[in-house]
């Protein structure tokens, strides 16, 4: 199970309080910085971490406490373009870099990063 192979929810933790740290002092990310304009960053944390415990085989956290996700509906009222959505894997690669989980496991989340982030484009440019 991939949540295992990351680390549980411990490494779930700190992929995405690593996510977060880049997302938000690195200047190839102000763009994607800038979507999260005005909300609060550790509540993004609280509800990326408890979705990717489901959508990685570990406990539905996210399911049960705030519901189905939806994510394009929960995206859509944030302007997402290519260039949001290139830098939010920017910050996640540099993520998972900094994580423990193995560089093969890396490669396979990342595509399936890529996947989600190309759904949630949803402006043009």
């Amino acid at each position: 199970m991939l949540y295992d192979k990351v680390g549980g929810q411990e490494g779930i933790d700190k992929l995405i309080d690593q996510f977060y740290l880049i997302m938000s002092s690195d200047p190839s990310a102000k763009e994607c910085y800038a979507t999260h304009a005005g909300r609060d960053l550790q509540e993004s944390a609280h509800k990326l971490k408890f979705f990717l415990s489901g959508w990685l085989g570990g406990p539905q956290l996210y399911l049960e406490t705030f519901g189905h996700p939806r994510l394009r509906m929960r995206h859509n009222p944030f302007p997402i373009g290519v260039v949001e959505a290139e830098q939010w894997l920017y910050c996640m690669k540099k993520a998972m870099e900094h994580s423990e989980i193995p560089e093969d496991l890396q490669t396979q989340l990342f595509d399936s990063f890529l996947q989600v982030a190309q759904m949630l484009i949803n402006k043009r440019e």
